[in-house]
């Protein structure tokens, strides 16, 4: 788990990784972090450039101290999620939600405020991720990666840039049904209801 302050601190410290745990671990994922040096020699820009460009940045308050407002009431019922449990980590603001009829089945949200070039201290640190893949979700960019591929046993990760400074990460981890096999649409869906979570403010 050496990996970027990542998915979990960072000047980033770089970035969340979505590291594969054994199992569920009561809603608490293994991001594994990497240093901040790590992403600032990485970065050819040298000021976080190197993300495409979030074309409208979000209002971000409401989440940058409390990672369960990323989705609002009605989201989660469409998704199926019960209401998040909070957790603080040293990457920022998480949060848990489980499937109502599933508790097996989770995601975890992560507003990663210990990074502060956004998108683009994933795209610095993209060596030390198994998979990384470009990507956008309602028109925002956004890269599926992790420390580790786990897409086949349930996992996903997915950092979204929601402003030239904030990324966050959302990652899948489902024992059953369809996102057990194909986890990556599930945190997809997740990314889109958030998006359309902050438009509305």
């Amino acid at each position: 788990m050496n990996r970027r302050l990542l998915a979990v601190p960072a000047v980033a410290f770089a970035v969340l990784a979505v590291v594969g745990c054994t199992g569920k671990t009561g809603g608490t994922p293994n991001p594994a972090p990497t240093s901040a040096e790590t992403s600032s020699s990485d970065s050819s820009g040298g000021g976080g450039g190197s993300a495409p460009k979030v074309p409208s940045p979000l209002n971000t308050a409401s989440i940058t101290s409390d990672a369960c407002a990323t989705l609002s009431a009605s989201a989660r019922a469409t998704l199926g999620l019960g209401e998040g449990t909070p957790r603080t980590t040293s990457n920022g603001p998480s949060c848990t939600f489980q499937e109502a009829d599933d508790p097996g089945n989770q995601i975890d949200v992560t507003t990663v405020t210990a990074n502060k070039n956004g998108l683009s201290d994933v795209y610095d640190t993209k060596g030390n991720d198994a998979y990384f893949e470009e990507t956008q979700i309602s028109g925002y960019p956004g890269v599926y990666a992790a420390a580790l591929d786990d897409r086949s046993s349930g996992k996903c990760g997915l950092f979204v840039g929601v402003t030239d400074e904030l990324s966050v990460n959302i990652l899948a981890q489902y024992d059953h049904g369809a996102g057990a096999s194909d986890p990556c649409p599930v945190v997809a869906k997740f990314g889109e209801a958030m998006i359309q979570t902050l438009k509305e403010g």
